[in-house]
């Protein structure tokens, strides 16, 4: 579904990314793993296109683009949790993209909002407002956001971070669903035991693509020690 060439991608004076090159297929349930640092969430924002003008290609495969077909996750603690809005509320924020900013939400809409709600588990939440969540409600309503845009690619950046075991295997299991349903699944962690366990694509990243296949292939001494050297980093940008 889509590629990077040769993505080189710099803060200053210091390159988070150098000559990346991966491709994340539909179906597939890809994990970015590397170290603080190491350019995971890099990787994805130049996806998304929050980054502009990078070094190489982003290329989608014909019949998919950037606005029709991504739904992003961003990390927890990039997002103000005091603002004034629903859980409701954000999960619609994912029909936006789809609207455009001068259309109101139809019945269909609502539809899909409330059965996003229902599959992350937190539809009888509905009504609270963000603020009041626990760290685990908090990730199953971006992820009811992501899933209520309806992307054919799913980027998320440390899901699994600041929740339980138990909220991390259902959040997996869910992810896992929508790579069987045909979408293609990007995951940034630091978790190598959760993401050999659930994903067939693992992506290891230290500024540049150390390893790139499926766990098998890719989960060697050689490849986890090259991955977390401490000699390819700098400051942190992650």
């Amino acid at each position: 579904m889509l590629g990077v060439e040769n993505l080189t991608v710099a803060y200053g004076a210091h390159t988070a990314l150098e000559r990346a090159s991966v491709r994340f297929e539909a179906g597939a349930f890809s994990a970015v793993i590397g170290p603080n640092g190491a350019g995971k969430s890099t990787l994805l924002k130049t996806l998304v296109g929050i980054l502009p003008d990078p070094e190489g290609a982003v290329r989608f495969d014909p019949g998919h683009t950037a606005r029709g077909c991504i739904s992003y996750v961003p990390q927890q603690q990039t997002l103000d949790w005091a603002f004034p809005v629903t859980v409701w509320d954000v999960a619609m924020m994912g029909r936006t993209g789809r609207l455009g900013w001068l259309r109101w939400p139809g019945r269909r809409d609502r539809q899909i909002v409330e059965e996003a709600l229902k599959e992350t588990g937190v539809y009888e939440l509905r009504g609270r407002h963000i603020g009041a969540l626990s760290g685990g409600q908090r990730q199953r309503v971006l992820l009811a956001r992501m899933l209520a845009r309806q992307g054919h690619l799913l980027l998320l950046d440390e899901p699994l971070t600041g929740v339980d075991a138990a909220t991390q295997e259902q959040l997996m299991a869910l992810l896992r669903a929508q790579a069987d349903r045909g979408r293609a699944v990007v995951m940034v962690t630091h978790d190598l035991e959760q993401a050999r366990r659930w994903c067939d694509h693992l992506v290891l990243v230290n500024r540049r693509v150390i390893a790139d296949g499926t766990p098998p292939q890719v989960y060697t001494p050689a490849n986890i020690e090259a991955t977390f050297s401490t000699s390819h980093l700098g400051p942190t940008h992650a």
